[in-house]
Parts: C-alpha cells; sequence; structure tokens
C-alpha cells in the first residue's frame, strides 16, 4: 500500500504519506498549513488515519506560514497524539555552520527548532546527523531508506540556497541568543496556542504561451524536496521548491539513468500550483501521470490557470489532476469538454477532509 492524503491545509501544504502491509502501516507528515486551519487538518488526520500511533518522520519544508504553523501548533500540544521519530527541518542550528557567521534565525524557524528541543524529538538525526539536510553534490544524490522500507532521494536544498537564506535570517537573531525571551515571545503568540473573479471562458493556447518569470524566494529555494519511493511506486514531494532548484537535481539524475524524463507515478505539484514555481523547463523533464495540488485557493488563487494549461502541453500520457478542495479557482477543469480535448481526469474530495490518491 502506498496511499498520499492531500489533507485541507487551507491555502498551504499539509501531506499524509501512508505505506507498508495492511497489518503494519507506516506514516510520513509533510507540512501543518497555516495556524488557522489546523482545527480542520487535525480532523482529517483522525478521519484519514484513525490508528495513527506513530509517524516514522516528520517533514517541515521551509519557514513560510502556510507550511510551518499548523506543525507549531501540533507540536505546542500538552500530550503529542502520537509519537514521532525524528522530524526534518533546517533551523538556524542546522545551516549556520554552512557560513562563518553568528547565530541568525526567523522568528517560526527559531520557534519550531525550540520546541523540538523541548520535546526531545531527534533533529535532522540518523542520515545527517543532526546538521542540515542539503545537498553537496548533484552527482551523487542523498540517497537512503526509512526503516518502514520508504526509499527517499533528497532533491533539494542545496548549500548555496541555505547559505543564502541564512544571511537573510539575520533580523531575528536577538531570539537565538536568548532563549528564555524566546519563550516569553512564544508563549505570548496566539497564533500557536493549544487552544478572484474567473470568467466562463478560458483561453488555453494564450495560457500555455505566456512569458514565465521562475521563482526567486530564498524561502521556497531552501524548501525540502524529495521523491518517496515504495515497492516500485514513486512521487516527487516538491515543497514550494522552484523548477530551477529541482532542475540542479533532476538533470544529473535522469543523464544518469539514459532517460529524458523522470519517470514517476505522481509529482506533489511545488507552491501549491504557482505559475513561477514551476515552469515548462521543468515540465519537460518530469512525467508523472498523477498530479496532485494542494489549495484552497485563499489568498493566492492558487492553483494558476496558467499552470494547469502548461501541465496539458507538456503531457506524455493522459493526466490525473487530485485537488484537495473544490473552488473557484480550480472546479473549471471539472468540465467534460476540457478532459476530452486535453485528455485528463480530475478528482475532488468528497468530504471535508482532502483527498487521498492510491499509487
Amino acid at each position: 500500500m502506498y496511499n498520499i492524503h492531500l489533507l485541507p491545509g487551507s491555502f498551504g501544504d499539509c501531506i499524509l504519506i501512508e505505506y507498508g502491509k495492511a497489518d503494519a502501516l507506516n506514516y510520513i507528515l509533510i507540512d501543518g498549513g497555516p495556524y488557522f486551519n489546523f482545527e480542520l487538518m487535525a480532523e482529517a488526520l483522525k478521519t484519514k488515519a484513525p490508528n495513527l500511533k506513530k509517524l516514522e518522520l516528520l517533514i517541515v519544508t521551509h519557514i513560510d506560514i502556510d507550511h510551518i504553523d499548523g506543525m507549531l501548533r501540533l507540536l505546542n500540544q500538552a500530550i503529542l497524539p502520537f509519537s514521532i521519530e525524528q522530524i526534518w527541518f533546517n533551523g538556524f542550528e542546522q545551516i549556520m555552520p554552512l557560513l562563518p557567521l553568528g547565530m541568525l534565525g526567523y522568528l517560526q524557524g527559531d520557534y519550531l527548532s525550540m520546541r523540538i528541543k523541548e520535546l526531545e524529538i531527534p533533529h535532522n538525526a540518523c542520515y545527517f546527523k543532526g546538521q542540515a539536510i542539503v545537498i553537496t553534490d548533484y552527482k551523487a544524490l542523498p540517497h537512503f531508506f526509512l526503516p518502514g522500507g520508504m526509499e527517499i532521494l533528497l532533491l533539494s536544498p542545496d548549500r548555496a540556497s541555505l547559505s543564502r537564506q541564512a544571511i537573510d535570517w539575520e533580523h531575528t537573531s536577538e531570539f537565538i541568543n536568548n532563549i528564555e525571551k524566546l519563550r516569553e515571545k512564544f508563549e505570548d503568540d496566539n497564533r500557536y496556542s493549544e487552544l478572484g473573479v474567473l470568467g466562463d471562458e478560458i483561453d488555453i493556447k494564450t495560457l500555455q504561451n505566456a512569458a514565465e518569470i521562475p521563482d526567486t524566494s530564498l524561502a521556497n529555494e531552501s524548501s525540502i524536496a524529495f521523491i518517496g519511493s515504495y515497492e516500485h511506486k514513486s512521487c516527487l514531494f516538491s515543497g514550494d521548491a522552484p523548477s530551477d532548484a529541482l532542475l540542479r537535481a533532476i538533470r544529473p539524475l535522469i543523464d544518469q539513468q539514459g532517460q529524458e524524463r523522470l519517470i514517476l507515478n505522481a509529482w506533489k505539484v511545488a507552491h501549491h500550483g504557482s505559475k513561477k514555481s514551476t515552469i515548462n523547463s521543468l515540465m519537460e523533464r518530469v512525467d508523472a501521470q498523477k498530479l496532485l495540488i494542494s489549495s484552497n485557493g485563499t489568498k493566492y488563487g492558487h492553483p494558476n490557470l496558467e499552470t494547469i494549461a502548461k501541465l496539458f502541453k507538456n503531457a506524455n500520457r493522459p493526466l490525473e489532476f487530485y485537488f484537495n478542495y473544490k473552488t473557484e479557482f480550480n472546479k473549471m477543469w471539472d468540465g467534460d469538454d476540457y478532459k476530452k480535448q486535453y485528455k485528463y481526469e480530475a478528482f475532488y474530495p468528497g468530504d471535508a477532509f482532502g483527498i487521498t490518491v492510491e499509487l
């Protein structure tokens, strides 16, 4: 069994991977959405995995609030609802050794690192020995197996991305050297306490030929991205990593494999379908039938129409789109005319708890 549950993460990500045998399931949780969506996310988690007692791995891909905030609320509970074997998150302690700089940090990142320490959960343990989750050689990508059998091939971030982020992290450095002050601010931050108009017709051809402006966000470029494989089935979990960041790993990977494209069963499209994050240069190199898009469209109107249109253009086979919400920004793709013309299927959740993708 290899299931991917796209939980309701508002305009962010919250993804539960479930794999293994029926009597011995393993779980990986990726990101937690924004803080105000935590109750719905938690209810969805209980509904999709009622017998969840242990997370094999918890991944916080990067520090943007639509990925990290829900995790802060989860880890700030008096009693955790399940045990956590290890956490992957690049906090200040992990990225600072990459630069000859002092202690720096973003506020949410500092909060999360503090809670991980207080809960004594192994942080970037085993494979990374407590240091940064980072690629140092694109010709020798970090590659390993989790105890449950999931194979992970790391694609992002690289050393240069984390180094640039470290420089940008310095504006909250006052809390790094004063854990008491950070704890006081965290306890006063109520966010983490326990307690577009679209037309009817879409000009697909125009969207497919629209000019591209690649994402250059430091936070997104430092996002943890990987391929998770189990029993010959694989999914690219992109986080919010931009196309250029992913291609630095994917190009040498497919060259080593002697292929033109990276062949996958599924692809969690980066940054909720943003038109800047997933562009033609990446679509031309990735071949996945099942495309997973996580967003309720609020704040940014994701997924972007251009992204979907260009995925049609670059498709090597009939596509299947999986949305964890049905919204004003994605419901048009449920039309039979579009499905027939562009040879795809679109799947939406049947309830408020997201959608499950079976590989």
